[in-house]
């Protein structure tokens, strides 16, 4: 980032932040970290381990400890949780090559004490010879979950880069159609995936758009829900914040997990209403469950195992089990309603609960989460797992016999359903039925008094697609025994297929000020609005696209920012294949791994920062607020180093303490809402095609 100092002017200092989910280091080469030796050997393994999944693990160095687990009571740090394990495991456990989900009660059981067998493991010796015992004994997708999990929530870990789950497993990501071909074609040529050059070894990939699926109009988003990196987003952090895990121990609710929960859905279906507004499929219905549900939704999916991902029928009626999980579904949204309209909630030991203290939206985040940090699981269940079950015809205590999960039975998968978002607008309404009964927020609240935004110029805004490449070779079959002297990292095959993308954008705004004093800049955007009463119904909506620091100083103060900076975003991630390579570069010392979350797994995708564009234009409107700096009662980054982690559990991930969505989350006072610190700029986004595009570069 350029910074001048012109005599009048002061170019505003930028410090990244966060409100979502976590914030990006984008680390320049001056500030880099870079992988020690220890940590080098460990990214290794992980590589290594993690090389074609479905297949037995072909590494000499690992073989011998396949057998059998650590058995020694004094290599685990609760060995009392890990014997249950042994016991259970013993007892029976889901097969190699069986579907996996995780909203399958006893899956989800099993995968709970893999991952405390993972996370109990004392130092690096006991738990990596672990990890490979499981790795040829356990279920191929419960292995990549456990696993996945305590890399995430292990300190020791932390500054370890797993692979893309789209590259992990990519049957959840890609139709089965390119997985045949790419298979097809690597049975009739011998050479397929060795060659050196892409243009040798890539499949392309379509979108179920191709197919006979535009259901009532929805089958035109496939480029959106179906983009692997929105689905990756939406899985990642369901681990982060998995509702099994929480209380002193992970520490999960010193990040307001329950108010981020909602946040991200709030920010998750708003998102999809652009999109869908630049499609002119109009306003998102709210799940009823008034059946038959028209929606259908086929995935073109097929598992590993050749079985197709469970489609459901357009007029989808319910089965005959199913009014029972209904209706515990529906008491369980009546006792939380009750709880909210109430104001509080009477704990069984006499402790009354304030539910009218704005804090207390993380309490109901939890409750509607149906986490283990709610402040009462058993009176507060998850819906989400109900629902779930009606509408991917799963169910949670079915055996391996009867288990055929669709979309909705897993969080890589669930976004491509468009059922999932109106579900969400159902599940949102208790967010703003709290928030309905906070008051509006006061003009002291609003206002940053003072400062004022004075102006603000911006680039054009172009979206466009063009063709991302993703490494598909751990979902092929790899013939170790016929590729002589080659070896598995010279089988790349890639699937090539269209995304979303945008043209990078720079916005400068002027900012007059009275006062020299910290403030925070927020940026959103959503739907064009006339009046602020529409502005009412249509702030759910709005899509929170950057926050930062800044350093307002007495007189005019011009703030430049570029979309390069944007605190949330992350860019594509280098393949899996390079990335090992990059690995095996440095433990030869040829070239320093840098360790700066340029692969991290816990941002929004660059690619999906604007919403596509229309040819004549798509028009939208920027939302820009400079607020005083409140420091947060934790400073951010002081319990974790953000260059090596995404901070979950760590207490200090936000800038402030401001709520979540601030200031949309409550209702507007047209009477006072607009404040001299605030800014609205409608703003017109183009859709190009590639030689549209290369005429406007």
């Amino acid at each position: 980032m350029k910074i001048r100092f012109p005599p009048i002017f002061l170019v505003i200092s930028l410090v990244i932040s966060c409100t979502a989910f976590v914030p990006v280091s984008h680390a320049s080469s001056e500030n880099s970290k870079y992988a020690d030796k220890e940590l080098l050997l460990k990214q290794k393994f992980f590589f290594e381990i993690l090389r074609n999944i479905y297949q037995p693990l072909e590494f000499q160095v690992y073989l011998p400890y396949t057998k059998t687990w650590i058995e020694d009571e004094s290599k685990y740090k609760d060995f009392g949780t890990v014997s249950k394990f042994f016991d259970l495991f013993k007892a029976g456990f889901l097969e190699k090559g069986e579907i996996f989900t995780i909203y399958n009660y006893w899956y989800l059981k099993q995968t709970r004490m893999l991952f405390q067998f993972f996370y109990n493991s004392i130092g690096w010796d006991t738990y990596h010879k672990n990890v490979i015992w499981a790795r040829e004994n356990v279920n191929e997708g419960m292995f990549i979950f456990a696993l996945t999990l305590s890399v995430l929530h292990r300190k020791d870990l932390e500054g370890i880069i797993l692979p893309s789950i789209y590259e992990l497993d990519p049957y959840l990501f890609f139709n089965g159609d390119l997985i045949n071909d790419a298979m097809l074609r690597k049975l009739s040529d011998p050479e397929y995936g060795f060659y050196t050059r892409n243009t040798h070894n890539v499949a392309t990939s379509n979108y179920t758009s191709k197919f006979a699926t535009n259901y009532y109009g929805e089958g035109k988003m496939a480029y959106f829900t179906e983009d692997i990196g929105l689905n990756a987003y939406y899985y990642y952090f369901m681990l982060e914040y998995p509702s099994f895990l929480g209380g002193e121990e992970f520490g999960l609710n010193k990040d307001r997990r329950g108010e981020l929960f909602l946040y991200m859905l709030q920010q998750l279906l708003a998102r999809y209403y652009l999109e869908r507004e630049s499609n002119s499929l109009g306003a998102i219905e709210e799940l009823t469950w008034e059946f038959p549900l028209k929606k259908g939704h086929y995935p073109m999916l097929r598992y590993w195992n050749g079985i197709p991902v469970r489609s459901r029928e357009n007029s989808f009626n319910m089965r005959g089990y199913d009014p029972m999980k209904l209706q515990l579904m529906k008491d369980h949204e009546l006792r939380i309603r009750r709880a909210i309209d109430t104001g509080y909630y009477n704990l069984s030991n006499g402790t009354k609960v304030d539910l009218r203290a704005a804090e207390a939206i993380d309490i109901v985040g939890n409750m509607v989460n149906g986490n283990v940090d709610s402040i009462d699981m058993d009176y507060f269940k998850s819906m989400e797992v109900y629902a779930r079950m009606i509408l991917a015809q799963g169910d949670y205590y079915g055996s391996t016999e009867d288990s055929w999960p669709g979309s909705l039975m897993h969080y890589e998968t669930s976004m491509r359903d468009p059922i999932f978002y109106q579900f969400l607008e159902r599940m949102l309404g208790f967010y703003w039925q709290f928030k309905n009964y906070l008051p509006p927020y006061s003009v002291d609240e609003l206002s940053f008094r003072g400062v004022q935004i004075t102006g603000l110029t911006i680039d054009q805004l172009i979206t466009y697609f063009d063709n991302f490449e993703a490494d598909i070779s751990n979902g092929l079959p790899f013939n170790y025994k016929n590729a002589q002297d080659k070896s598995t990292w010279d089988f790349i095959v890639f699937a090539q297929q269209k995304r979303l993308n945008h043209k990078p954008f720079n916005y400068t705004m002027t900012v007059m000020s009275n006062i020299t004093k910290k403030g925070v800049v927020r940026m959103y955007m959503g739907p064009k609005f006339q009046s602020i009463n529409q502005l009412q119904s249509l702030k759910k909506y709005y899509v929170e696209m950057d926050q930062f620091l800044v350093d307002i100083v007495t007189g005019e103060n011009i703030i430049k920012r570029s979309t390069n900076d944007f605190y949330y975003d992350i860019r594509d991630r280098t393949t899996y294949t390079e990335l090992y390579k990059r690995v095996m570069r440095a433990i030869k010392n040829e070239k320093q791994f840098v360790l700066d979350l340029s692969e991290t797994h816990c941002g929004w995708p660059d690619r999906l920062l604007l919403p596509r564009g229309l040819s004549t234009g798509y028009e939208i409107t920027f939302f820009f607020i400079i607020t005083p700096y409140q420091p947060p009662s934790v400073a951010q980054y002081s319990t974790y180093d953000e260059t090596i982690s995404c901070g979950a559990g760590s207490g200090s991930k936000y800038t402030e303490d401001l709520p979540f969505g601030f200031p949309f989350d409550r209702e507007l006072d047209g009477s006072h809402f607009m404040t001299k610190n605030m800014l609205f700029k409608d703003v017109t986004i183009y859709h190009f095609n590639n030689n549209k595009l290369n005429e406007t570069a």
